[in-house]
């Protein structure tokens, strides 16, 4: 058992999408139209909740997937490949829609383009929050999937005092106001990029008081009280940018699960992101030895002597 965390607790749990991605590698973008040849195609697990909920077991953090996957073969394979990964599946539903997919495009910068099939995804009910295992929970992270539900999952975590995070993505964006208003309303922790919280603010939507931004290369920033904290990115050759926010969110939530302080696990965020667009797929997250190795490297010693302690 990693992580000082008790072995009858089910410790982290997800809730979101899970879903099966199909990554094609081009050189560029083709004009709509028009064809062009791949120098790579590559089949494995994805889904923003699930790609965070796979890095935090890498990160050797206990983690319950609260999702739903279609009665079919992509089904079947996404859940065999999410308990090779370690992640406790025994909160996910089966239903019988076909498994979401998405189809991403990676050009030779690492930027991806991708068109989503939200499947199973969007069949999920509030059955599936009637766990009482949910409730004894040490965090409680909402990434994605359908917003009545992770409504009611924030409410439910606020209500029993657990910590929860939430990361809108393009719902910061696209779901309407009402329906954020709410989910904000619940949120402990907001976790969001620039464009996503330059609309929210836009749209005078309420902020929660503690919110850590993701600014990709540049780094990030914890916003906390009306205070701007700057934590530096790490530098990398990018490769595949595809669930960076997800390892992102993992490396936060495992930092803090062990017991770093918010800017020593945004560090340990930056860190297991810049390791992940190093490599391509999305569950190309890093492992928590592969971490500590890095911040070594990179003169974070003294976050890497915190962690040794739970490494393999």
């Amino acid at each position: 058992m990693q992580g000082g965390i008790p072995e009858e607790a089910p410790g982290v749990i997800v809730y979101g999408n899970l879903n099966v991605d199909i990554v094609v590698y081009v050189e560029t973008i083709p004009e709509r139209g028009t064809e062009i040849e791949a120098r790579e195609v590559h089949e494995g697990g994805g889904g923003s909740a699930a790609n965070t909920a796979v890095a935090l077991a890498k990160l050797g953090v206990p983690t319950c997937l609260l999702a739903c996957y279609g009665n079919d073969l992509l089904g079947r394979f996404a859940l065999d490949d999410l308990k090779r990964e370690g992640v406790n599946t025994s909160l996910m539903r089966r239903v019988d829609v076909p498994t979401g997919r998405v189809y991403i495009v990676v050009d030779r910068y690492g930027e991806r383009t991708m068109i989503a099939f939200r499947g199973a995804n969007n069949a999920a009910t509030p059955e599936i929050l009637k766990d009482k295992r949910i409730e004894q929970a040490l965090w409680i992270h909402v990434s994605g999937g359908k917003r009545d539900i992770g409504l009611k999952l924030l409410e439910l975590a606020d209500r029993a005092g657990i910590p929860n995070s939430y990361d809108p993505g393009s719902a910061a964006y696209r779901a309407c106001e009402e329906e954020l208003k709410l989910l904000l309303k619940y949120t402990h922790l907001l976790l969001v990029n620039e464009k996503e919280l330059d609309s929210l603010k836009k749209r005078n939507l309420p902020i929660p008081e503690l919110v850590v931004l993701k600014r990709g290369s540049k780094g990030a920033a914890i916003l906390a009280g009306g205070e701007v904290i700057e934590v530096p990115g790490f530098k990398v050759d990018v490769v595949d940018t595809t669930g960076a926010g997800d390892a992102f969110n993992a490396g936060l939530l495992a930092g803090l699960s062990y017991g770093l302080e918010l800017s020593e696990a945004v560090v340990l965020a930056n860190a297991t992101a810049a390791l992940k667009i190093t490599r391509k797929g999305a569950r190309a997250s890093p492992t928590l030895s592969e971490v500590c190795a890095f911040l070594a490297e990179n003169e974070f010693e003294d976050i890497e002597q915190k962690l040794l302690r739970f490494r393999d």
